[in-house]
């Protein structure tokens, strides 16, 4: 287990008005329904491991994280690392899990394709502790920080660091769900009066926010250790299937939400 700050912070975030989805623990998938196609760009290791070679690949050696092995077996998700070709795309949901610096013409692809109709659930972790023996200006490193302000700024937020008494292991409570996490960041709303900002609405302590987009919809968390599997062993006393079900109840709550591109307005 990995040792973290000794400060263990608990944090009631109450989602069932703000998400109107359904408890962690008894998401499911509706029957009869394809799998939602997912785009997921991210920085973290859960793809291949750390520094998951080819070779490493091919062999075996390298495996997927838990939280994404349960993503390919739930879900349609294609790993990417450009937004090229998003608005001819059939893609569902674009997940951005603490992505690496994001070009320029990917965020204005995303900012234009959710103001089109289109999702996205956005895990963006202003204090990142995620261990990694890789050296510092590896490429494969996590980001230590997100780095999506152009695109929060742009819809109306502002990603803030936790108070510094509030950077321990934490422990954030969902309706019939716990997940253990460090160093929860928040959001804080900027400049409302922009038309280009977005319509959004946030939980108790502003870790989660959920934003209308034009014709789109955005949900978004401050957070990204809770992917983290090292956190969920059994001392700490939290089953890892609610780090799933919170990811598969925002995807399940988007799913829900009325498809609606640019051609159909």
């Amino acid at each position: 287990m990995l040792r973290f700050a000794a400060l263990t912070l608990v944090l009631m975030v109450m989602m069932g008005l703000l998400l109107q989805c359904s408890p962690a623990s008894t998401s499911q998938p509706a029957e009869n329904i394809p799998p939602a196609k997912i785009q997921l760009m991210t920085s973290l290791p859960i793809i291949w491991g750390e520094g998951g070679s080819m070779e490493d690949i091919l062999s075996g050696k390298a495996t997927p994280a838990a939280i994404y092995a349960h993503w390919q077996k739930r879900y349609d998700m294609t790993a990417v690392d450009s937004f090229e070709g998003l608005a001819n795309s059939d893609t569902d949901i674009v997940l951005l899990a603490q992505p690496p610096a994001m070009d320029p013409a990917d965020i204005a692809t995303i900012d234009s394709w959710v103001r089109a109709g289109g999702k996205a659930i956005i895990l963006t972790d202003p204090m990142l502790v995620w261990p990694t023996s890789l050296p510092l200006g590896d490429k494969r490193r996590p980001l230590a920080s997100g780095l999506l302000s152009p695109l929060l700024n742009y819809w109306g937020l502002a990603l803030q660091l936790p108070p510094k008494e509030e950077t321990g292991v934490a422990e954030m409570a969902f309706p019939n769900a716990k997940i253990i996490t460090v160093g929860i960041g928040t959001f804080e709303s900027i400049a409302p009066d922009k038309s280009s900002h977005a319509d959004c609405a946030f939980s108790v302590a502003n870790v989660i926010a959920r934003c209308k987009v034009g014709d789109g919809h955005a949900i978004l968390l401050a957070d990204a250790d809770f992917l983290n599997d090292a956190l969920w062993g059994d001392q700490a006393g939290v089953d890892h299937g609610d780090a799933r079900g919170l990811v598969d109840n925002f995807i399940a709550d988007m799913q829900k939400q009325p498809v609606c591109r640019s051609f159909c307005r």
